[in-house]
């Protein structure tokens, strides 16, 4: 498809950014974006990969490599700081286990 697309709200989507869960999750995923595909009458959606989950109850960090589609237009951070939010950089290195400090 592309390598950037802008959803509903101006947000520019690209492979390659990381995207975290909403942080009121028991366990919150960092996401990677590795593609962009038309998903026909629901839109857009990334191809992401589950590189980091991190459970809020237990302090445990995996890497389950899990990959899932998510409709672009809800990787959005809301105006109360619910949703999706872009995830820092360093969150999880490419090539390497996140550790579990």
């Amino acid at each position: 498809m592309t390598n950037t697309l802008t959803n509903r709200h101006g947000d520019e989507i690209r492979i390659g950014q990381l995207w975290a869960d909403d942080p009121r999750r028991t366990v919150v995923r960092t996401l990677r974006i590795d593609g962009l595909d038309d998903a026909g009458s629901l839109g857009a959606v990334a191809v992401c990969t589950v590189v980091q989950a991190h459970d809020t109850d237990t302090g445990q960090v995996t890497a389950p490599g899990r990959v899932v589609t998510i409709n672009i237009d809800r990787l959005h951070t809301t105006g109360a700081g619910n949703g999706y939010r872009r995830a820092p950089a360093n969150t999880a290195p490419q090539g390497s286990a996140p550790s579990a400090n």
